[in-house]
């Protein structure tokens, strides 16, 4: 077949779910968008799929970044050419996050590469069951008019045994402002279809003070230390106001074995 020229034939088994994974992802490295595409199997071939991602890149589908706290490792990001085609495939987006300025561009960037980590860790380990990204839970807000609802870095639900367990997860690289905290919590307070949330901090110093700001909360909040998080997961040792006790993540969603009630399926 012949094709108009300068005009690019999207792979429905290829390039849609890479242009997909970039989209959610907000910001992607070159190897974790790799790492994605052969979990996914969507993949095999390293040289084949730097082919592709060059291919997208060259066709306005992704825009290519070189960020300096990221060092030689080439960033990706959808462009709105590549969000269009995505449309038309039916993704579900009906709200996009605003665009960072050039000052906010790197912190977006750091925290989203670390949410790629943090989403690739419990791939690798075969645990995930569902990752719903924040452009998701912006689109369901949306479309469910929630307007109070908390924009949570990801719905995450993972497989415990014979169940999966759902979360909310908060990955809190600096801290917030003390008002901004007591908009939070009203938010987890006002959740109705969500019972378990989950902050993951690189340090002791944010992990204590985010987990001071929640302390009054009526549900339950854990808070763990990412690096305890790659090392141990879903057994990493958490801190739950509610129980005032530390005990591993699995135990605190030991008791929340079923689908939220507003369900991450739907989403994805």
């Amino acid at each position: 077949m012949r094709y108009i020229k300068d005009c690019i034939s999207l792979n429905s088994g290829h390039d849609y779910p890479l242009l997909r994974q970039v989209l959610r992802s907000g910001f992607v490295t070159h190897d974790q968008l790799f790492e994605f595409m052969h979990l996914g199997q969507h993949e095999s071939s390293r040289s084949t799929f730097n082919w592709r991602a060059r291919r997208l890149t060259a066709y306005g589908m992704i825009l290519r970044h070189t960020v300096p706290s990221v060092g030689k490792a080439f960033v990706y990001s959808i462009t709105p050419t590549g969000a269009l085609a995505l449309a038309s495939t039916g993704e579900c987006f009906l709200a996009t996050p605003p665009k960072p300025n050039r000052n906010e561009k790197e912190l977006q960037v750091a925290h989203s590469l670390e949410l790629n980590s943090i989403h690739l860790s419990l791939l690798r380990a075969g645990l995930l069951t569902r990752w719903v990204p924040e452009i998701q839970v912006r689109s369901r807000n949306t479309s469910m008019g929630v307007v109070n609802g908390k924009i949570y870095d990801a719905i995450v639900t993972v497989r415990m045994g014979e169940h999966d367990a759902t979360f909310a997860l908060e990955y809190e690289r600096t801290a917030k402002s003390e008002e901004q905290y007591i908009d939070v919590l009203n938010r987890f307070e006002a959740e109705d279809g969500l019972d378990r949330f989950l902050y993951l901090a690189p340090s002791e110093n944010v992990l204590k003070f985010v987990s001071w700001q929640v302390r009054n909360s009526k549900r339950h909040v854990c808070f763990g230390l990412l690096a305890d998080w790659y090392r141990r997961l879903l057994d990493t040792e958490v801190f739950d106001w509610k129980c005032h006790q530390y005990r591993p993540f699995r135990t605190a969603l030991g008791s929340t074995t079923q689908p939220a009630r507003v369900s991450a399926a739907a989403l994805a």
